[in-house]
């Protein structure tokens, strides 16, 4: 069977019975949490369609790239993956890279590839929300009594992956501790340059690389119309649709580095661009609210108050376990106040739990200290609530 007329099946008429097996894992085996994600076509993101025990549904928000997430991880690399106590089998300063890990808080889990014919086209992942020696035994009880099928598709139950083969992510975020003998002064000019840096990457990915891929796809697309053989016409289409995933995942990148949204509309757009990225990333709904219409001012501080904004988004979306969050900007009298609030895990902000790369605090109150801007962040059972009110500098008029 075709993977397209599978998708499509599987949207239409297979919710009820990939639904009730998952339903009936969870319950036999005493899952805390049960799910199924399902890939469309080869290359594109997995999504978790159907689950057990679910906390709420946020993670049906989370599409992950193939070699992202436990289940992007799971998709690309065709290999089961089981850990039966994540605090000690991970590194903790990779746990962000687990969008499901944070929705769902879970703390052991065995994810196996689902097969169509010689594709992995999804993936089943069992998991509990604490570590006990017990957890193992369930897992492989789980599989063996699966005997290789999850209804229609097939298990592969061998060779499981440390998290010695796991990818792990490198990059090193601003904001590590300042080297003696910095002030202000070369801070400015080292993020200044940073900046610049990221403008350029941005505009190479941008008005290079995206662009010779979306002539490729137009080719392609050619190619399709003409054609008249049907294997052919399959090829091209997962062909055409695997351009576009990675065109979109370019845009993702690009937006990050350095949006050109910001560059050309202004703060609040590429705040609201910046969010439907996270959004598709790590599930949490991030609603806005305050002034319509932001002015446009000084382009050194809407950088600085955008990347603020950024960790604040960002660290609310990996870490908050909160379903949705609020993002508020208004201007006035030449100052603007930005808040980010989650009503989600709060935490200790004397000395937070380190995370990730434990620099992000840092970095945002490094920021706001170079524009004089006054940063505070509020954090407890309720939520967290990060708010910047900063000069605008120079307005542009006319904006």
């Amino acid at each position: 069977m075709d993977l397209r007329s599978f998708s499509q099946e599987t949207l239409e008429g297979r919710n009820q019975l990939y639904s009730a097996e998952v339903e009936r894992l969870g319950t036999t085996y005493g899952f805390d949490f049960t799910a199924v994600g399902l890939a469309a076509l080869p290359g594109a993101p997995l999504k978790w369609i159907y689950s057990q025990g679910s906390t709420s549904n946020r993670f049906r928000r989370i599409m992950l790239a193939p070699g992202h997430g436990i289940g992007g991880i799971v998709l690309k690399a065709g290999k089961p993956m089981l850990f039966t106590d994540i605090d000690t089998e991970m590194d903790p300063r990779e746990y962000s890279s687990y969008p499901i890990v944070f929705a769902e808080d879970l703390r052991s889990f065995c994810a196996l590839p689902l097969c169509k014919g010689d594709r992995t086209v999804g993936v089943l992942l069992m998991a509990f929300r604490t570590a006990e020696e017990s957890h193992s035994t369930a897992y492989r009880a789980a599989v063996r009594e699966l005997e290789g099928c999850f209804c229609d598709l097939r298990i592969t139950a061998q060779d499981f992956m440390d998290f010695e083969e796991v990818s792990k992510s490198t990059d090193a975020p601003l904001g590590a501790d300042r080297p003696v003998g910095m002030t202000n002064s070369s801070i400015s000019l080292t993020i200044a340059a940073q900046e610049s840096e990221r403008a350029r990457i941005s505009r190479e990915i941008h008005d290079g690389i995206s662009q010779e891929l979306a002539i490729a796809a137009m080719k392609a697309r050619l190619a399709l119309a003409r054609s008249t053989d049907p294997e052919q016409k399959a090829e091209l289409t997962e062909a055409c649709s695997g351009i576009d995933l990675a065109i979109d995942r370019l845009h993702d990148l690009s937006v990050e580095l350095r949006p050109s949204t910001l560059d050309h509309f202004g703060l609040l757009p590429a705040l609201r661009s910046l969010a439907m990225s996270f959004e598709k990333a790590y599930g949490a709904r991030i609603e806005f609210g305050g002034d319509a219409v932001i002015p446009r001012f000084s382009p050194a501080m809407e950088t600085q108050v955008y990347r603020i904004c950024q960790e604040a988004m960002l660290n609310a979306s990996k870490y908050a376990d909160a379903d949705t969050m609020e993002v508020t900007l208004t201007a006035s009298d030449g100052w603007i106040l930005a808040v980010v609030q989650d009503h989600g895990t709060g935490f200790n902000t004397d000395a937070p739990v380190i995370r990730g790369s434990g620099c992000g605090l840092h970095g945002m109150r490094e920021r706001a200290e170079l524009i004089n801007a006054e940063l505070t962040i509020e954090s407890g059972p309720q939520g967290t609530r990060v708010a910047l009110t900063a000069p605008m500098g120079a307005v542009q008029e006319g904006e």
